[in-house]
């Protein structure tokens, strides 16, 4: 039986990662993700060149009122923060931002 490449891909990657050593570059490289908790969708984005930092922040769009629904509750951008962290990484702390974001950071020893 013969997998596809992108399957043998897959598990030479899981392989090559299961270590995880995180590093400025490799922190900055990960992928902006959307977290949805408690009715609200964060985009969570790395802070290039702040340490373990993710940025995130209420996403909007169609016919969803961020004026009528307010801020979301600390408790949801926490459930958030600690959904959104790395493989390898725990969740230290949590710091909203003047533009109704927040910055989380990470443990990534």
């Amino acid at each position: 039986m013969r997998l596809p490449i992108w399957a043998t891909a897959l598990a030479l990657g899981a392989c090559a990662s299961s270590g995880n050593s995180w590093s400025a570059s490799s922190w900055d490289g990960l992928v902006p993700q959307t977290i949805g908790t408690g009715g609200y969708d964060f985009l969570a984005a790395p802070m290039t060149g702040q340490g373990f930092k993710l940025k995130f922040t209420l996403k909007t769009g169609g016919d969803f009122g961020v004026a009528s629904a307010g801020p979301p509750p600390d408790a949801d951008l926490e459930a958030a923060a600690i959904a959104a962290a790395p493989e390898g990484c725990t969740f230290v702390s949590l710091e909203r931002t003047p533009d109704g974001g927040a910055e989380a950071t990470y443990d990534c020893a």
